[in-house]
């Protein structure tokens, strides 16, 4: 089983990241930590699967968003707190929106139905997943190796079953440290 997922592992990240990104690519870099597969590969992977997700979701979102975004309330909510964030700023919103995970939809979708063209999404989302990719693939493999020094270190104290569960809690801890900060920082450019 093992052998099949690391034979597949960078089609997979490839596939993950084309749908939303961080988890494939967290999972990624703790495989690369453990010597499985190349950070780099993991990095530029990671990258292409981003760019590819964001290509694809704007120019579907340019075509049918509109209609998206009528029907549904959460949608529409977000979507104006996107707006507000994208009016006068839209490169850095590009750049900057790849980091807000699980607002990444609301934010295409924001930018698709604004006047950002093509011709201006296309490179600064280039630049935008390459610096994700880089900086979550990298946070990702130091974070990776910090886990294993606590689970080895549990581990050594009282078996595995204590150090499985130290490394899932802190992973998880991570995760909504990172969402909380990210949310933070959302609700503070809403005052603006």
């Amino acid at each position: 089983m093992l052998d099949a997922l690391v034979n597949n592992a960078y089609w997979l990240l490839y596939a993950g990241t084309v749908m939303e990104g961080e988890t494939a690519l967290l999972l990624g870099s703790l495989a690369a930590h453990q010597g499985l597969i190349d950070l780099v590969w993991v990095i530029v992977v990671a990258f292409a699967g981003a760019t590819t997700g964001d290509q694809i979701s704007y120019q579907l979102f340019r075509r049918f968003g509109p209609k998206m975004v009528e029907r549904s309330e959460t949608l529409q909510r977000r979507t104006k707190k996107a707006r507000r964030l994208l009016a006068g700023h839209p490169l850095k919103f590009i750049v900057l929106s790849r980091f807000f995970w699980g607002l990444r939809s609301a934010c295409m979708l924001a930018l698709a139905a604004s006047d950002v063209p093509t011709r201006v999404f296309a490179p600064a989302n280039l630049l935008a997943c390459a610096l994700w990719a880089t900086v979550v693939g990298s946070l990702g493999y130091v974070f990776s190796s910090w886990v294993t020094r606590i689970v080895t270190t549990m581990d050594g104290l009282s078996g595995r079953a204590p150090a499985v569960l130290a490394g899932i809690v802190a992973f998880l801890v991570l995760i909504v440290l990172a969402r909380k900060a990210v949310l933070k920082f959302w609700r503070s450019r809403e005052t603006l």
